[in-house]
Parts: structure tokens; C-alpha cells; sequence
């Protein structure tokens, strides 16, 4: 057992991450390697009484998220990986990933050990990464709306001096006109083939879930598609908690999700209504409101709204066509994220949909308490 125990200590000493033990009942770390001073800049004797200012150097938001994990860690119930944040002065945070363990021996003294992983160049690729995507995504579909509009003019003009027009006999008139008519249509299929199929690529692929500030992540492609919007003659508004509110969330997935409502918004509004999307705290929950003074929804269609292939499907107010599978990726994709999705609405006066998913942080402050006090 003791040589077990030397070869896990010799591989923890020459790590490149932080590894540590915290007795519980003491409560104080008697193990640290040396990655501590590399990785956190401080001294490997003096990690005891350098531990309530590398406490306090946690993200404010983090410090109740934390606290939950904290109070499950003592009782031997955290199996999941915990990633948190510390401030440096005039620095970008640093993200590390937490793994935890937990031991305790026949007398009862618990140990609680863990490693500390900075994933700080990670999470920079990541965000970056999703912003392209958020940006990306919200420009395709006001590109989307723009670009199959005047597709559908042209269509509709084409077939209207098809219709009208008399050509003289021989004229290649008639058949220029039916190509133009038949190019357009299949230009607005393959427009909207291209934001499906995008939709459908995001759906198909595996869920990765960060905690993140929802009204943070969310105002970029809120930004996105209102200059979208005012450029396209459209109303388009949105409002942000004022407070950071935080939930487990696949940014990808979720932030389509959001477009293809607003993009649904659209459809089914005149160029003079108004769609506004109201992000806003609830009870254990972030709720997502996307309003539209539109033509609303019949009430015999709202029951399959969410169904696969749904037959409540109508084109929309300038001829987009639908697939009947945006709502119901929608409404599966909010699920993943443990949610739900509903909606309101009155034929002639518009429509509200409303996603609810949990909050990543709960109540906890007598977890809150033993954290602080932890902290000194």
C-alpha cells in the first residue's frame, strides 16, 4: 500500500496541474504540489495561509455556484467536474477545471482531493468560436429573409407578365419568363435548404454545455439580426437582465434556437409590425419571450406546433417556404437543456413564444457561509 501510495504522490508531484488534499477535519491542505507555484504564483510551504486571498480572488459570480458543489464535495457527493474563475488585477480571468475526490478512513477523517487544470486558452478558443457561430448564424437567416424576398418578387413578377403580358407568336418571351420564375423559386428553396440544413447539422451533433451568462452570450446575435433588421425596414427590439444570470447551456444549439424563433417572428410579420425578444430572471429559471404583433397562430393549429412534419406548417406572409422541423429541433433542443417551450397567441393580434431553462446557480448560503468561513 505504501508503495502505491509513494508512486501516486511522485505523479502528482511532477504533474503540470495543480493537484492538492485538504483534510477536512483540520481543515487545512497537507498536500500541494509544486505546479501550485507555476500555475497560481504562490509559495508551496506558505499554501495554507495563502489560501483565504486565492479564495477571495474568485469570480463573484462563481461564489454561490461553488458554494453548492462545496457543500456536496464534504458529504462525498460530487462526481462531476466543476469549472471556476479567478481575478487577476488589470489580467484576463483565469478558468480552471476542478476534478474532484473524496476519501475517508475508518476513523472517520475525510480528505478531499482534487485537480487543477487552467483551461483558460480553451475557454478563449471556445468563445471565440461561438461568437463566429452566433455571428454567422444570425447573418445567414437576415440574409435569408432579405435574399428570398426579392427572389419571390421576381417570381411573382416573372408569373404575373407570364399571365398577362401577350407575346407575339415565336417570341422566346414566355420561356424566358418561365426560367426566370422557376430560378427564383428554386433560389428561395435552396436559400432556406441552406439555413435548414444548418439548423439540422447543429441539431445532430453532440451537446457541450458550458455555464455561461445567458443575456451575455445572447446579445451578440441579438445585435447581429437588430442591424439585420433596421437595414431590412423591420422593428426589431430586445431587453437584457440587468444582472448576469447563468445557466448550463450548448451556446451553438441554444443561440439557433433563439434565431429560429425570431426568423419564425418574421415570416409571419408585416415589414410595419414589430418582433422584440425579452431575455429575464425567474424562479430557478432564465425565460426567453419572443413577441410579435403578426398575424398570430390559429387556434386549431397550436397543439402541433412542435410536432416533427407538423401539419399546422404554412408558408410565410412573403412565400418562405417551411419544412415543419423548426419548431420541434426547437422544442427538442430546449428539452436537452432540461426546459420547456410554449407559446401564446391570438389569430390577428400575434404571437409570444417563451423558453424556460434552469438556472445553473440555486439557493445556497449555508453552503455560502461554510465557503467564506473556508476562505477565513
Amino acid at each position: 500500500m505504501t508503495d502505491f501510495a509513494d508512486f501516486f504522490q511522485d505523479q502528482a508531484a511532477v504533474s503540470a496541474h495543480v493537484q492538492f488534499v485538504y483534510d477536512l477535519t483540520a481543515g487545512r491542505i497537507v498536500f500541494i504540489n509544486a505546479a501550485y507555484e507555476q500555475v497560481l504564483h504562490g509559495t508551496e510551504g506558505l499554501v495554507n495561509a495563502e489560501l483565504p486571498a486565492l479564495l477571495h480572488r474568485l469570480h463573484p459570480d462563481d461564489r454561490v455556484y461553488l458554494a453548492q458543489y462545496w457543500a456536496l464535495w464534504v458529504r462525498g457527493q460530487m462526481a462531476n467536474e466543476v469549472e471556476l474563475r479567478l481575478l487577476h488585477p488589470g489580467q484576463p480571468q483565469q478558468w480552471f477545471c476542478l476534478t474532484p475526490s473524496y476519501w475517508q478512513d475508518v476513523q472517520g477523517r475525510v480528505l478531499l482531493g482534487g485537480t487543477l487544470r487552467d483551461i483558460s486558452v480553451m475557454k478563449r478558443y471556445q468563445e471565440n468560436a461561438d461568437l463566429f457561430n452566433s455571428r454567422k448564424n444570425a447573418t445567414l437567416e437576415i440574409l435569408s429573409h432579405d435574399l428570398s424576398g426579392a427572389f419571390i418578387m421576381v417570381q411573382q413578377i416573372a408569373q404575373f407578365l407570364r399571365e398577362e403580358v401577350k407575346s407575339p407568336l415565336n417570341s422566346d418571351v414566355p420561356n424566358m419568363l418561365h426560367v426566370l420564375e422557376t430560378t427564383s423559386r428554386d433560389s428561395v428553396k435552396m436559400i432556406r435548404d441552406l439555413i435548414n440544413l444548418e439548423f439540422l447539422t447543429s441539431a445532430n451533433t453532440d451537446l457541450k454545455v458550458d455555464r455561461v451568462d445567458v443575456g451575455a452570450v445572447l446579445r451578440v446575435p441579438l445585435d447581429q439580426l437588430q442591424s439585420g433588421q433596421r437595414l431590412l425596414g423591420h422593428q426589431f427590439a430586445y431587453t437584457l437582465p440587468t444582472e448576469p444570470v447563468y445557466a448550463n447551456v450548448d451556446v451553438n444549439k441554444f443561440t439557433q434556437v433563439l434565431i429560429n424563433l425570431v426568423g419564425n417572428a418574421f415570416k409571419f410579420t408585416p415589414d410595419a409590425g414589430h418582433v422584440a425578444v425579452h431575455i429575464e430572471p425567474g424562479p430557478g429559471c432564465v425565460r426567453i419571450h419572443v413577441v410579435d404583433d403578426g398575424v398570430g397562430i390559429p387556434l386549431a393549429m397550436q397543439p402541433y406546433l412542435f410536432e416533427r412534419f407538423t401539419k399546422a406548417r404554412r408558408p410565410g406572409l412573403r412565400g418562405e417556404a417551411t419544412t415543419g422541423l423548426g419548431l420541434a429541433l426547437c422544442k427538442t433542443i430546449v428539452e436537452w437543456h432540461h426546459g420547456s417551450i410554449s407559446v401564446a397567441s391570438t389569430e390577428g393580434q400575434g404571437s409570444t413564444f417563451t423558453v424556460e431553462i434552469p438556472r445553473a446557480e440555486a439557493r445556497g448560503s449555508q453552503a455560502l457561509v461554510a465557503l467564506v468561513a473556508l476562505a477565513g
